[in-house]
């Protein structure tokens, strides 16, 4: 964890971290120790100093110089992986897990692990490696994805201090070891991910402000921040991050405690912490900005504010990305000049809209640092359709949008200018002929529109009672924890509150069930399918029926060819 007390940049890795650890046998709670093998043996842990941070002086910063502390909380748990030489196969190892037992109240950078489960270990000498926190690691059987690791570009922290981070600031250790029973080794964990700190200052003269969300992006929207990392090899010393799995912003949303502001230095401040992935050393281009968009609540009224700093003059610390093992400092002044009202009404996920009275759709999902008021809405309704539409390259038939996976309306609005005037559109693209036609009333320029493929993904989300932001690990495969109990009660309660209203359940209709279409060709024959039972997609023919829904508005909404999606906030 991360004691915010220390108002410093840096981050100090831990010092002299001591840990006892038991032995045990592969699967057991540790009892004891075979003759001529050992369980876990015991470990003195060191964590390093991180080097001089690279840090920001945006407004008034002050000096940050000294570092943070890093400390043991209870229940914080490690990973140790031991290699031997005749272990030559680069998965081979005898695992080890042991968890810190620190006293309440006391934070120290030196505590007690106590060994839970071990594999038996013949005495002799190996290569230890640890791997911190447990939790954050993937040891995988295949060579290429031995170990990879997450960390969500959407975080909430709930408290007026750093302790959210522990699930998050990865390290490594690794060193020559042996291992006799009896020798404590010695390992030297250091940081693999790094620290981006916010320092809020309210200038504004109004006491009363809450700040709700922190969004981080860039001017140019550049999908630039890492969500997935893995060690390349049990050796590398540094994370291989790839841009497959990259989004466009970091967003930390504040809640309870930690959204007050108190009086530090004299100054009215509120501080967040974000533990991020390093990027790519030419993530930043210098023509671009980085931007913060902080939003604020006061009773009833909700501001934002946005502060914009170009890279190539402002932020040249930037310029090499976000490092690996490097805090991240920015402090950022608030006057009454910077508080643009947000307008609107305030909606939930699961809410009707756009009221109880005469719905025509659910809120799925809300926009981060809109407050509730801005969103996407699914139709209450849906059809059944015989195909997406016949054969054709629609990219070169110049309809805009058509291969995207995030912007349904455009594609959907681009279908209808280029075919409303066919006279087989009906025929030859019924799912987009039914959003014209029917939930459009032939207006080419309607809310309601056919949603791409990962706005189905959003939609399958919010219908699972969860945050599309907060899912770091689903690609093309089903979400994770789609079928846990509380998943299937949300999704119970999502379609109850559809009924409710003379709505249409999830895959009430047609022969497909819970598949559904998206607007997202993929090429010449194929278009995206999503299905709202598990949350995969699929790469399928044009000419296959299935379902759609709507979506209502204009970037805000979307539907799947079975619902359709608006906005609500226009």
């Amino acid at each position: 964890m991360f004691n915010n007390k220390y108002t410093k940049i840096n981050i100090l890795l831990l010092a002299g971290v001591v840990m006892s650890l038991g032995s045990c046998s592969k699967d057991e709670t540790i009892t004891g120790q075979p003759e001529g093998k050992s369980g876990a043996p015991q470990l003195a842990a060191t964590v390093e100093q991180l080097p001089v941070t690279r840090s920001g002086v945006i407004e008034n910063n002050g000096n940050y110089a000294d570092g943070e502390k890093f400390y043991w909380s209870n229940g914080d748990a490690t990973t140790v992986l031991f290699r031997n030489p005749s272990m030559t196969d680069a998965t081979q190892y005898k695992r080890a897990e042991y968890v810190a037992n620190v006293a309440g109240g006391v934070q120290s950078n030196n505590c007690t692990f106590q060994a839970t489960q071990s594999e038996s270990l013949d005495n002799g000498t190996y290569t230890a490696y640890g791997l911190y926190p447990t939790s954050a690691w993937e040891v995988r059987a295949d060579y290429y994805s031995f170990l990879e690791t997450n960390i969500p570009t959407y975080q909430t922290q709930t408290q007026a201090n750093s302790t959210h981070l522990g699930a998050y600031m990865l390290m490594k250790a690794q060193s020559d070891v042996t291992v006799d029973g009896s020798t404590p080794i010695k390992l030297t964990y250091n940081h693999l991910a790094s620290v981006v700190r916010f320092v809020v200052w309210n200038n504004s003269g109004n006491n009363n402000l809450r700040l709700e969300n922190i969004i981080v992006k860039l001017s140019s929207g550049k999908a630039a921040f890492a969500t997935k990392a893995k060690l390349t090899d049990v050796d590398a010393t540094s994370l291989s991050v790839s841009d497959y799995m990259n989004v466009p912003a970091l967003t930390l949303r504040l809640t309870g405690d930690a959204r007050n502001f108190s009086i530090q230095d004299g100054k009215n401040r509120c501080e967040g912490y974000m533990a991020v992935l390093p990027t790519a050393t030419d993530a930043f281009e210098d023509s671009d900005d980085l931007m913060f968009e902080l939003s604020f609540s006061e009773g009833n009224n909700n501001y934002l504010v946005t502060k914009t700093y170009p890279i190539g003059t402002s932020l040249q610390f930037l310029s090499n990305g976000i490092e690996q093992g490097k805090s991240y400092y920015f402090q950022l002044k608030v006057e009454s000049s910077d508080l643009n009202p947000i307008t609107g009404t305030s909606y939930a996920v699961g809410d009707y809209w756009p009221d109880n009275t005469s719905p025509v759709g659910i809120v799925f999902w809300v926009k981060p640092g809109s407050l509730g008021t801005q969103g996407k809405v699914v139709g209450l309704g849906e059809t059944y359709v015989a195909k997406w539409g016949v054969d054709n390259d629609e990219q070169a038939a110049g309809v805009a949008g058509i291969r995207s996976v995030t912007d349904g309306a455009t594609a959907t609005k681009s279908m209808i200018a280029q075919y409303k005037s066919s006279g087989t559109f009906s025929a030859d693209y019924p799912a987009f002929h039914y959003i014209y036609n029917t939930m459009n009333g032939g207006n080419e320029n309607g809310v309601w529109y056919l949603p791409a493929r990962d706005e189905l993904k959003m939609l399958y989300a919010g219908y699972s009672g969860k945050v599309y932001e907060e899912i770091t690990d689903w690609i093309s495969n089903k979400m994770p924890d789609y079928d846990s109990e509380n998943c299937k009660m949300a999704r119970a309660a999502f379609n109850s509150s559809l009924t409710a209203k003379g709505g249409m359940a999830f895959g009430s209709s047609g022969n497909s069930a819970f598949w559904y279409l998206s607007s997202s060709e993929i090429a010449l024959t194929r278009s995206y399918s999503f299905n709202l039972e598990d949350g995969q997609y699929s790469m399928d023919e044009k000419n296959m029926d299935s379902n759609i829904r709507w979506r209502y508005g204009s970037t805000l909404l979307c539907q799947l060819l079975h619902f359709y999606c608006i906005p609500y906030s226009l």
